[in-house]
């Protein structure tokens, strides 16, 4: 079988390495008496990008990413510098002129070309004469939001796969370049060979699956808590349900507070690996924040309520009760309405956008049904019992200001009928 467009190794000034479980392919030559970087790399394009570095880990690494351009047959690379376990930041210091077969080939992405002043950088250079150096790669998540652009800063999600391996620079060293391609079948490597520090489970050094668990975790602690704990806790904190089931209410309470304390958590951490959350300046950050102290205080107020006085002296409901009430329902629909910033700021696909509106939208709806239905039952149970006393079931009626008579409570011994007592206006 003929495999797409790959390196020829043709020439003794190349070294590139093949990785056969990710069908990817990368190699480098070393122009001499220059500071540029000639590269190639290929990759299936399910893999939302394909990466190769120079550095033994993130921090202190000069690396260039490989991705579709915005019109889907072009290819875009962005120059980067690592600074840790973190997305790498695109540095415009750097230039990568791209040869003319880069391209989407099929059901591949290839890309060609020069990297111009690259061999050092900010905390590392690229040894050239040397059998060992440390390399890096790197494949974005399969089969994830398409990424499609032709800006090189663009944000890039966690890598699915990865691997490092040790690179023989002065076999890549000497004129020729990588621009030579044809179609070959079998792909061995020279100049290379896999690091194996991941373990048994890691054959040849290569990493698969290591998605982003942090942000996963963030959004299924969250779906959990707004989608399933806040409701509940807003329909046993209301009514009559509050009065026949006040612990049920407090501990549901707790758990939502926990819920958001773990999702938070996971969020802040998760931030830190990206560089357009690790200021915490995104919308989502900034709401995620401000729901999360609001949170906080309306459990203390919850608090107050249940070892404190829930009700005024006179029996009416007081303001604490008011604002803790409203308060927690105003506190779920901010959050609501975070999640979906915050699946727009991790380029979630579209179908994961739309099931999240969906069930947001049916659970809110279910939500102010079931206030509604509490309220018209207790609406309905005091006028019931208002109507039993004015039908004479035993208590006091006044006929207040609008009424010419009022009904005394008192009875003679004898009477059968209340004494009707005309009302005297002047004594007012």
């Amino acid at each position: 079988m003929v495999r797409p467009l790959s390196l020829a190794l043709l020439a003794a000034s190349v070294s590139n390495i093949h990785i056969p479980q990710l069908a990817t392919t990368i190699a480098i030559n070393l122009p001499p008496n220059s500071n540029d970087i000639n590269f190639y790399m290929t990759a299936p394009t399910y893999y939302s990008y394909v990466a190769f570095g120079f550095g033994s880990g993130m921090a202190n690494s000069f690396m260039l990413i490989a991705y579709p351009a915005a019109d889907g047959k072009h290819v875009t690379v962005s120059p980067r510098l690592g600074t840790g376990d973190t997305e790498p930041q695109f540095d415009s210091n750097y230039h990568v002129r791209l040869n003319s077969n880069s391209t989407i080939y099929g059901s591949y992405i290839v890309a060609s070309g020069t990297c111009v002043n690259c061999r050092s950088w900010p905390g590392g250079a690229l040894n050239s004469n040397t059998n060992n150096q440390p390399m890096m790669y790197a494949l974005g998540p399969a089969y994830a939001a398409h990424l499609a652009s032709n800006n090189q800063g663009v944000t890039l999600q966690k890598h699915e796969a990865y691997g490092r391996f040790l690179m023989n620079t002065i076999q890549a060293t000497g004129y020729g370049g990588t621009g030579v391609l044809t179609s070959i079948d079998n792909q061995v490597n020279t100049g290379t060979q896999p690091v194996n520090t991941y373990g048994a489970n890691s054959p040849n050094g290569v990493v698969i699956n290591d998605r982003d668990g942090l942000g996963l975790a963030h959004g299924i602690v969250l779906a959990v808590a707004v989608l399933v704990l806040a409701p509940m806790d807003i329909i046993l904190g209301s009514g009559r349900l509050l009065a026949s089931f006040p612990l049920i209410h407090a501990v549901c309470s707790l758990l939502y507070l926990l819920m958001l304390i773990a999702g938070l958590g996971t969020g802040i951490r998760a931030s830190f690996e990206y560089v357009a959350t690790k200021h915490f300046a995104t919308a989502h950050q900034v709401l995620g924040f401000i729901t999360f102290f609001m949170g906080l205080l309306l459990l203390g107020l919850g608090i107050a309520l249940h070892v404190g006085r829930a009700m005024s002296s006179s029996g009416e409901r007081g303001i604490v009760t008011v604002v803790h009430k409203w308060g927690t329902r105003f506190l779920w629909l901010l959050i609501l309405i975070d999640g979906g910033l915050g699946l727009k700021l991790a380029d979630a696909s579209l179908g994961l956008v739309i099931g999240y509106s969906v069930l947001s939208g049916a659970t809110f709806l279910a939500v102010v049904f079931a206030l509604a239905c509490l309220w018209c039952i207790g609406g309905r149970r005091t006028r019931t019992r208002d109507g039993a006393v004015a039908d004479g079931g035993g208590g006091p009626v006044n006929f207040g200001f609008n009424g010419r008579k009022s009904v005394n409570s008192r009875k003679t011994s004898g009477d059968s009928e209340p004494v009707i007592i005309p009302e005297n206006r002047h004594a007012r």
